[in-house]
């Protein structure tokens, strides 16, 4: 029965990207992808890099949208790290969201888990475009109010 049930959610997630690149302009996939395989879409949206990715055997019914923010200062990364573990908590509790780090621990991450069938390809469109608002915020700001000062600021509330 699970695996019906991933086989659905894949042809959905499919139906989804089809209708994104729609939106965007661009004709629908040629190819099938191997049905077993976890599927990445990868693309460059607003300046920022996007993956949505979707897996048949972690949560089918979920797909993950990671966008890459940029680089973490090094010289506050300690406490702006500390600042974005602590903002998980109420991200997750809001919407399931978090930060991460890519796997060099050099750039932040910003991943939002979202319900495929709650989902179409411009929703998916708008919630990648509400992303990069919160990417803007990253760069300009780092999340630090005033560079000299160090106070944080808090992209929760900057919404």
């Amino acid at each position: 029965m699970h695996d019906i049930d991933a086989a659905e959610q894949r042809k959905r997630f499919l139906i989804i990207v089809d209708e994104l690149r729609v939106a965007l302009g661009y004709s629908i996939r040629d190819m099938n992808p191997d049905p077993a395989e976890d599927l990445v879409m990868e693309m460059m949206y607003g300046n920022f890099d996007f993956s949505v990715v979707h897996s048949k055997i972690f949560c089918p019914e979920k797909i993950l949208i990671e966008c890459e923010f940029d680089d973490i200062p090094e010289s506050r990364k300690g406490v702006i790290i500390t600042k974005l573990l602590e903002m998980n908590s109420v991200l997750a509790e809001l919407d399931g969201s978090v930060f991460c780090l890519d796997q060099d621990n050099c750039k932040l991450v910003y991943v939002l888990p979202m319900r495929l069938s709650l989902l179409d390809g411009k929703l998916l469109l708008s919630k990648m475009t509400e992303i990069i608002w919160h990417g803007r915020r990253w760069q300009e700001t780092r999340y630090m109010k005033y560079q000299d000062k160090g106070e944080l600021l808090n992209p929760i509330r900057l919404a």
